[in-house]
């Protein structure tokens, strides 16, 4: 079960290469987590930056995956649903043993660079 896709954000399109996909997602600036944070200033949580991209790795392998180890997460600038609704996730991988995968994902919208990504997942 993926936690955050299709309740606070939706996948507009994919591009897929070997071992790499490239998301475009439209947030949902009404799920509630918005409105508790910020109230009349949104932004997206880090945590919630993160566990995007292991929604989106879960989906396109189509079987659920887990935060094993958070190797380095940069957010970089804020995600404001109001001003920047849609976002590109670019996610490469590895896989390092059975069911385990090294994950690195770029979050941006044209040439803004919102968070960098280095994470390995486990199969849950």
């Amino acid at each position: 079960m993926t936690m955050l896709l299709h309740t606070f954000f939706d996948i507009q399109n994919v591009q897929t290469a070997d071992h790499a996909a490239r998301f475009a997602i439209k947030l949902n600036p009404e799920h509630p987590i918005f409105k508790g944070h910020f109230p009349g200033c949104p932004i997206a949580p880090g945590v919630c930056v993160t566990q995007m991209a292991i929604d989106l790795f879960s989906h396109h392998l189509q079987q659920e995956y887990t935060l094993h180890k958070a190797r380095g997460i940069k957010l970089l600038n804020i995600i404001r649903p109001d001003e920047t609704p849609e976002l590109d996730y670019l996610l490469t991988w590895e896989e390092l043993e059975e069911q385990e995968y090294r994950v690195k994902a770029i979050v941006q919208h044209t040439d803004t660079v919102f968070a960098k990504i280095d994470i390995t997942l486990r199969k849950a």
